[in-house]
């Protein structure tokens, strides 16, 4: 899958509260984490985001 950065991160916002603190399957932490649908959408998000802090150290000598 190739992932196209075209949002900010001021863009994306940020998590108000864990989705895995209301969740039915809670017992179930973290085996379920490989394969809980709500945060793959939630990965997926922010690996689409362009980081607006201007520390990137891989840039840097």
């Amino acid at each position: 899958m190739m992932i196209i950065r075209n949002i900010f991160d001021f863009e994306i916002g940020y998590l108000a509260k864990s989705p895995c603190k209301d969740c039915p399957r809670r017992e179930d932490i973290p085996e379920c984490t490989d394969r809980c649908p709500i945060l793959e959408e939630i990965q997926i998000l922010l690996a689409r985001g362009v980081s607006c802090t201007g520390r990137h150290p891989f840039l840097e000598s």
